[in-house]
């Protein structure tokens, strides 16, 4: 029998979600609720759903089985808390929390009730990704250059702190993938009080790697989305958003493009774990998500200290 699902948020950020599982006949979309309630009609009609007007009402009428949370951060902690304590899987987009105190609540939830759980760190499953991962091997990663030059699409509060916190997370988590944990951060801020600033992070990794991410509120005439490793006699360039990697040697240049959905895959890992009941069968848990987004908060805690932040001052 098909798994009932149900939807918390039916926008852009659910709509990679939504057409992986219109190809899977083991799922069945049921539940449907939204902050804007035409998108929801309009998204529950394509799946003959029922659309309900809040979230509590959804879990407590509708009963999915699974859920996707795919709304700002701002409206993800109590949904997080209930589903939690209900032990119902649950997908949640990125950064799961408002801040990081109530990430790591909801985290000690997640991890206590066992339940099955997968924040939206797409880059784990995409195939150039892999492959990146697969050249460096064992070998550490020297230098990382990060940028995430790109307008959220909550305009009206991007500072560039909650452009780090809400966006540039998913940066913050591939350089984690690759460069493993980060030791310390000094963050440097531009214009925090307005929509238009910007701010670099450093990062000093335990392996002893160093990093810089560097963000932009401010509109561009062209977005930019890169990741930028480097070691002695060669590079790897991600650009497009993970969409293309080129592997600069000294002797050659190879360019891969994606092929693979990371969405679907994403989808694939988080329904076999829920079907398992086997929350590490996900790459990216809830509870795991919480590496990354220390990262974001010491960060924010430099930005306003106007000091380096180590890590371990946030466990």
């Amino acid at each position: 029998m098909a798994a009932t699902v149900g939807f918390y948020g039916v926008g852009s950020r659910a709509q990679p979600y939504l057409k992986a599982l219109a190809q899977r006949p083991d799922v069945r979309l049921t539940a449907v609720c939204d902050p804007d309630p035409r998108t929801a009609e309009q998204v529950a009609a394509g799946w003959s759903a029922q659309v309900f007007t809040n979230c509590e009402t959804m879990l407590q009428e509708g009963r999915p089985e699974l859920l996707w949370i795919c709304v700002p951060a701002h409206l993800q902690t109590q949904v997080l808390l209930k589903v939690a304590e209900a032990r119902i899987p649950f997908f949640v987009e990125p950064p799961g929390a408002v801040d990081f105190a109530t990430a790591r609540a909801c985290a000690a939830q997640v991890k206590a009730t066992g339940v099955v759980s997968a924040v939206g760190f797409t880059g784990h499953y995409v195939d150039v990704a892999k492959e990146a991962r697969e050249y460096l091997g064992v070998n550490p990663v020297p230098v990382a250059l990060g940028w995430w030059l790109r307008q959220s699409e909550e305009k009206e509060t991007a500072t560039a702190e909650h452009l780090l916190w809400n966006d540039a997370c998913r940066h913050v988590d591939m350089l984690r993938l690759f460069c493993g944990d980060v030791k310390q951060v000094h963050a440097l801020g531009a214009g925090l009080d307005r929509a238009e600033g910007g701010l670099t992070v450093q990062l000093e990794f335990a392996g002893g790697g160093i990093g810089v991410l560097t963000c932009a509120t401010f509109a561009r005439p062209e977005p930019r989305l890169e990741l930028e490793l480097m070691g002695e006699g060669w590079t790897l360039n991600f650009e497009g958003d993970l969409s293309l990697l080129r592997l600069a040697e000294r002797d050659k240049t190879t360019i891969l493009r994606r092929l693979n959905d990371p969405a679907e895959a994403h989808v694939e890992a988080f329904l076999a774990a829920a079907a398992a009941g086997d929350p590490s069968r996900v790459a990216a848990s809830y509870p795991d998500s919480l590496g990354t987004l220390a990262v974001c908060q010491a960060a924010c805690l430099s930005i306003g200290e106007a000091r380096a932040v180590n890590l371990a001052e946030l466990s």
